[in-house]
């Protein structure tokens, strides 16, 4: 399956439409994404030796319209996702939406891959295919470390969306949808950790 890689606000509001549509994610069914062009950023430099330890952690995504820890409507994509890399090689997604009754939860294994930067993910214990973020079946998915912001993007089928990225510490709902169309994620310990 090739997976055409388009922003992150189409993957999630994709998704965020497939469970109120009651649409199955866990299993054989997958989302289609719709054909797009990757926008155009400056490419970060690789890392050069992987340290694992360095990869250790939990990252949340961002959304690129509404800032973390401001109040706002994000134009459709009501939603927070958190990935936490653990030391024992085992990886957790955690995507939640205001439209969900909870939260989704995917599992991963990952090992470093053969291009130093990057590791290899894989699905994890009782899970029955790849997925990215838990919601798209892939067939590879691969993270790599940006250095200068400590932040990961993944690769899905050999694409990667630069707007895509995940950044240091976990977040958490500071309001959820209370108003509708209007949310706030911050920082779940007040402020971004330092690396």
């Amino acid at each position: 399956m090739t997976l055409s890689f388009t922003s992150a606000a189409v993957l999630l509001h994709a998704a965020t439409t497939a469970c109120i549509s009651g649409v199955d994610l866990d299993h054989e069914g997958s989302l289609d994404s719709s054909d797009g062009a990757l926008g155009t950023a400056s490419e970060p430099e690789p890392t050069s030796v992987l340290d694992p330890a360095g990869w250790i952690g939990v990252y949340h995504f961002e959304h690129p319209d509404l800032p973390l820890g401001e109040r706002g409507d994000p134009h459709g994509t009501y939603s927070l996702v958190n990935f936490e890399l653990h030391a024992s090689g085992r990886a957790t997604v955690v995507f939640d939406d205001c439209h969900f009754d909870h939260p989704l939860t995917h599992h991963y294994r990952w090992a470093p891959s053969l291009e130093p930067g990057w590791l290899e993910l894989q699905p994890g214990p009782s899970e029955y295919d790849l997925r990215l973020l838990g919601i798209q079946k892939v067939d590879t998915l691969r993270i790599e470390l940006l250095p200068r912001d400590h932040a990961l993007r993944f690769e899905a089928d050999g694409e990667i969306n630069p707007f895509f990225v995940f950044w240091p510490g976990e977040s958490c709902w500071i309001d959820r949808c209370t108003t509708p169309s209007i949310m706030q994620v911050d920082y779940c310990e007040g402020e971004r950790p330092e690396h």
